[in-house]
């Protein structure tokens, strides 16, 4: 029913037969592979909004809990933020092994939101707390948004879902610096 195909020169293809698609098993399975829409889009916004849902109700933990717990949820948002990154890094990875001839740039950019996103966290936890670390983490979202954005590559749907997405995660970041500078 899936077939690959591999090329000389160790390019990978597959094709799903049509047979698989017109079948209820078939579109259960393989929802994203319909002719109708290129992927569930009710389904995409919903997961989207469920992972903005943790940077959200970690700023609100921060704000609203007493010592020490807040200090907790800053730093679930943190390692949060560094997970997220690097779970952008891999759409982008994902994005570039799918495009024949992908770059080799495009390929170690796409590593970079990961490696910084988990290079912020030590020193932001252990060697120099400060509030400042999520301005810098809200800054790595910006710039893989603009990257997202200018990237002729991208899929169109996921530039507007990574747009709106992306406000809420870097207000909430800006939110966690300003309830960390005046609140704690």
């Amino acid at each position: 029913m899936v077939t690959f195909n591999f090329t000389r020169s160790g390019k990978v293809s597959f094709t799903i037969w049509r047979r698989v698609l017109a079948t209820a098993a078939g579109r259960a399975i393989l929802p994203v592979m319909t002719e109708e829409t290129s992927f569930p889009r009710k389904t995409v916004f919903a997961l989207t909004a469920a992972g903005a849902i943790p940077f959200v109700a970690l700023v609100i933990a921060m704000a609203l809990l007493e010592a020490p717990t807040n200090s907790t949820a800053a730093l679930w948002l943190q390692t949060y933020a560094a997970v997220i990154l690097s779970f952008l890094g891999g759409i982008r990875w994902g994005l570039a092994f799918g495009r024949p001839g992908g770059s080799t740039a495009t390929f170690a950019l796409s590593v970079c939101p990961a490696l910084a996103g988990w290079a912020i966290l030590p020193p932001a936890i252990i060697l120099v707390p400060s509030p400042n670390w999520f301005l810098a983490y809200a800054g790595l979202f910006a710039l893989q948004l603009i990257w997202d954005l200018r990237s002729p590559g991208v899929p169109a749907g996921f530039k507007p879902l990574r747009f709106g997405v992306s406000l809420v995660v870097i207000g909430a970041l800006a939110g966690a610096w300003a309830v960390q500078t005046w609140l704690f």
